[in-house]
């Protein structure tokens, strides 16, 4: 059995799952709001008790014995949590733990306490002699302090951490064949930030999270039209890029115009977020000799806005799917969203494989 829980600003998603041998089935799975009223949506001002309740009650309603699993799996994401490939010299563990924690201070903002690493080494370099590749994850003591406190005010004396990108990998590696050759691309829409994900079976491990996301849409809607956040929420829901205008600001007088304007608006939004991805993916094709890219897959809260995966393929020229979880994990129930789980079963399979 693994447990994942997912962190989202928005929603809180949990995913409990049975494993027989190879074969995986969803023992159980569930989403809370955050905030009970979604009028009252602050991303500034989410506490630790708003995570605390929701976790707590999709406990009980899973019928989770919190003090006795040792396998929920939670992940670190944010602009305090570092993933990257490295290559360095081989070298003895302590020396190694040395190096890297070095190399971790560069990369992470450090806010008075220790940096805390992990890492596992791939292999050896392909071409150069005594050097292996690293991957390196690097964060903060404050940062997994706050984050333990939260899992242990829920009940969970026994936690694991990963991170959003990782588990986004584990589970396309679960899902789906990838060719030898090239990479694929992973971009989760959140409600606060994108994570992009670049994964090759020979190539380097590559992430980055980009300030473009759903909520960016939601809030542009918000401010457009003077509603509040629940109706530009199912707005956007239901609509996504489709030239249409929210009902309860909408009278006989505004002509399409003012829905065009809106339409731009969104379109302009996403041109900030495929220009982002643009410039991420020129940077890992100069870094990588020239490397191709086959596949791009959206995951996340957003990933089926009505619009959206045209949108992006046609200003990436890439083919573009929509990403499926549970392409490989059986379900005696149908599952709504399901991109939106896609981080939370990354994380439940890691858990299956805690002994």
């Amino acid at each position: 059995m693994g447990l994942g829980i997912d962190f989202g600003y928005s929603n809180l998603k949990m995913i409990e799952l049975d494993r027989i041998d190879d074969q995986f089935s969803i023992k159980n799975i569930g989403i809370k709001p955050i905030y009970d009223d979604l009028n009252r949506f602050d991303p500034e001002n989410i506490s630790k008790t708003h995570w605390v309740s929701a976790i707590q009650n999709l406990s009980s309603e899973f019928n989770i014995q919190t003090k006795k699993i040792k396998n929920a799996i939670s992940s670190l994401s944010g602009s305090k949590v570092s993933i990257q490939q490295l290559t360095t010299l081989e070298m003895g563990k302590e020396e190694l733990d040395q190096s890297l924690e070095f190399e971790a201070k560069k990369h992470i903002p450090l806010d008075g306490t220790e940096a805390i690493i992990d890492y596992h080494i791939m292999g050896q370099h392909p071409n150069e002699i005594d050097k292996v590749n690293v991957l390196l994850v690097a964060t903060t003591k404050n940062t997994v302090t706050q984050h333990n406190q939260i899992l242990l005010d829920s009940g969970y004396k026994s936690n694991i951490y990963d991170t959003d990108a990782i588990a986004l990998v584990n589970c396309y590696q679960h899902n789906y064949e990838q060719s030898d050759d090239g990479a694929d691309v992973i971009l989760n829409i959140g409600n606060q930030t994108s994570t992009l994900v670049v994964h090759g079976k020979s190539l380097p491990f590559f992430t980055r999270e980009i300030n473009v996301s759903g909520y960016h849409f939601t809030k542009y809607l918000m401010e457009k039209n003077n509603s509040d956040y629940e109706t530009a929420e199912n707005f956007k829901i239901n609509n996504g890029m489709e030239n249409k205008q929210l009902e309860s600001n909408s009278n006989e007088s505004e002509t399409t115009a003012e829905s065009l304007n809106l339409e731009i608006a969104e379109k302009s939004i996403l041109s900030n977020l495929t220009d982002e991805i643009r410039k991420t993916l020129r940077f890992y094709v100069k870094s990588n000799n020239q490397v191709f890219f086959n596949k791009f897959y959206l995951s996340g809260g957003s990933a089926m806005l009505p619009g959206l995966k045209e949108f992006i393929a046609e200003n990436l020229n890439v083919e573009v799917e929509i990403f499926n979880p549970f392409q490989n994990i059986s379900s005696s129930n149908v599952v709504e969203n399901p991109p939106q789980y896609a981080i939370a079963v990354g994380l439940a399979l890691h858990g299956t494989e805690v002994k």
